[in-house]
């Protein structure tokens, strides 16, 4: 009787490790692709991501009384010798010009300097100084499972006295439903909850 019991405690607590592990890993999407605005004029769009993220972005804007868009972002990386651009945060400005955006928004661009490593949250203190806020709000779009990092970085920089909201935008090749049946989203998933990880350690924050 003793052995049978042993072994359904041990049974029990696989099965709750089980859950435990499946719980986890459908609940890791929405988690760091946070969902979470908050009422303001102003939208913040990090400006690398693509353009079919930026469309999805000028289309919330237009829904949620949005007055100004800011575009962030350091230095482009690949192919910037091509391009009349150097930063993504100008790039990204002219591809908003480029939709028509400009005839419904403010549009600005706030380029970031070039760091070896934290390049979010130097732009997110490119940002801070060049609006000088120390009360109001905004939200800042990125996407998705990288949503939650960059709202942090965001957050940090600009303190108790500004709320920051944010807006996961859906990449297009998939979402918060079937993120694990492709390439792409297991490699952005699963790399995101390590440096969300690694970014909550003493010393961390390097994205």
């Amino acid at each position: 009787m003793k052995l049978y019991r042993r072994g359904e405690g041990r049974w029990v607590l696989l099965m709750f490790f089980i859950g435990l592990a499946l719980g986890t890993f459908f609940e890791i999407y929405p988690f760091l692709a946070r969902q979470a605005p908050v009422p303001a004029e102003l939208l913040v769009v990090e400006g690398w991501v693509g353009d079919d993220l930026l469309a999805q972005a000028a289309g919330w804007a237009e829904s949620n009384g949005v007055k100004r868009i800011v575009a962030t972002g350091g230095p482009i990386e690949l192919g910037s010798y091509l391009a009349g651009f150097k930063t993504y945060a100008e790039m990204t400005k002219a591809r908003m010009e480029a939709l028509g955006l400009g005839e419904k928004f403010e549009l600005s661009a706030v380029p970031a300097e070039k760091v070896r490593r934290g390049r979010t949250r130097e732009s997110a203190r490119a940002l801070l100084a060049a609006l000088g806020l120390e009360r109001g709000a905004f939200n800042l779009a990125s996407e998705g499972p990288h949503a939650r990092r960059s709202w942090r970085a965001f957050r940090d920089a600009f303190g108790d006295g500004v709320e920051v909201g944010s807006v996961a935008l859906t990449p297009t090749s998939y979402d918060g439903q079937d993120w694990w049946t492709c390439s792409e989203g297991v490699r952005a998933v699963v790399a995101e909850a390590i440096a969300y990880a690694y970014d909550l350690l003493p010393g961390g924050g390097g994205e």
